[in-house]
């Protein structure tokens, strides 16, 4: 525990630090992020490389352990191959977030290097190998390469598409990891509470900077980054425990990222467009269109998110998975409510609105059919002082 306690701290003090040596960097170099008035709804320009700060936080302790030699280094580099595997596809996930946050990446490019990262963490076991699930082992086989890789790209891909306003996608990732980290102390599962750590304290030292209104943004590189460490923290943790009750909690935890993704694929694919087009159709554009601020909105879905953790360590305290869906169905019931009060209000303020600006509308037609009388001789005087400025000149 001493040792996951200072990597919490070792991340949030290296994230906290190099945060604003970024964004310094950034300003002088000019590399922000311009607003578009629709997705990208900040006014200004922002700085969009915080996500270099979050990745040397989550290297700092991890990269400290191949140095110092106590239970967690002994384990941590007790399989040099997964080890490898994971170094390797953390900086590949950097550099590609970094590349898409100046250049600019297309969605297949991203996918691909998505994917072969996925099959890399495959070949080094840091996989879906297996299943228990009634006492019943379920070999996944030949499927085991696409459902990690499914897995791999697609938790990235969630902590992408949720990174939409200012300490949304930190403060998701920070409930998540906590829940991780909770999870990990009662499985006994020091890796998992490692990467928990890590992660909770990398995006708290950038948070100090990210909540609204924002100085910097986290970028690609910061959401790609959060959403790969998760992946491969609940990939490594499964090998140890693969009952369908260990599987399920890391998505729980994730629940929000998850199912935003979910829903913008299938809604985008229920329109005919393309999956990885963007839209303004997530959880929190939806929120602000109900009428809430900024941040209220990140506030809403922190609430949310913290019902998915409580609901994601009940679940594995009792070892009930009841329990744990009793906490979801009430979230669910939460949101339905408020999405509910959100178009009552909505359509009490349009009723409100509308018979005040009918008067006011018809006041200032009033006055402009005067004024329009009135000003009616004027462009005849024009023309006949210009007859005879024309007659003068001849």
């Amino acid at each position: 525990m001493r040792t996951q306690v200072v990597a919490f701290f070792l991340s949030l003090g290296v994230s906290a630090l190099m945060t604003p040596i970024v964004l310094r960097l950034s300003r002088r170099f000019n590399l922000f992020d311009e607003p578009d008035g629709d997705r990208k709804i900040h006014t200004g320009k922002i700085p969009r490389l915080g996500g270099i700060g979050i990745a040397l936080g989550l290297l700092a302790p991890l990269l400290g352990l191949l140095f110092h030699t106590n239970d967690y280094a002994i384990v941590l580099r007790g399989d040099e191959l997964r080890l490898s595997a994971f170094f390797v596809g953390l900086f590949a996930i950097v550099g590609l977030g970094l590349y898409d946050d100046l250049h600019g990446a297309g969605a297949i490019l991203k996918l691909t290097v998505q994917c072969m990262v996925g099959a890399l963490l495959w070949y080094a076991g840091v996989s879906f190998q297996r299943m228990v699930l009634f006492d019943q082992v379920i070999e996944f086989g030949i499927w085991s390469l696409p459902l990690t890789m499914l897995w791999v790209a697609g938790l990235i891909n969630a902590m992408n598409l949720i990174d939409g306003l200012d300490g949304l996608a930190g403060g998701v990732a920070f409930f998540a990891a906590i829940s991780l980290f909770v999870i990990a102390w009662f499985d006994g599962n020091i890796i998992l509470g490692l990467f928990g750590a890590a992660i909770a304290g990398s995006v708290m030292g950038f948070l100090l900077y990210n909540f609204a209104p924002a100085m910097i943004f986290m970028g690609d590189a910061g959401s790609m980054t959060i959403g790969y460490v998760f992946a491969v923290a609940a990939l490594w943790s499964a090998a140890k425990r693969s009952t369908v009750m260990a599987l399920m909690l890391p998505v729980i935890a994730l629940g929000v990222p998850i199912l935003d993704t979910l829903f913008a694929f299938t809604r985008r694919a229920a329109t005919g467009r393309s999956p990885f087009r963007s839209d303004r159709g997530h959880i929190h554009h939806r929120l602000l269109d109900a009428g809430l601020s900024h941040r209220q909105a990140v506030l809403a879905i922190y609430a949310v998110c913290c019902v998915l953790t409580g609901a994601a360590v009940v679940m594995r305290a009792t070892e009930d998975p009841v329990s744990g869906l009793m906490l979801l169905g009430l979230a669910v019931a939460l949101a339905v409510t408020a999405r509910a009060m959100f178009r009552l209000a909505r359509a009490v303020r349009s009723r409100e609105q509308a018979p005040a600006a009918e008067p006011e509308s018809a006041a200032e037609s009033a006055e402009a059919e005067p004024a329009a009388v009135e000003s009616a001789p004027e462009p005849q005087s024009t023309s006949e002082e210009e007859k005879a400025a024309t007659l003068r000149v001849g």
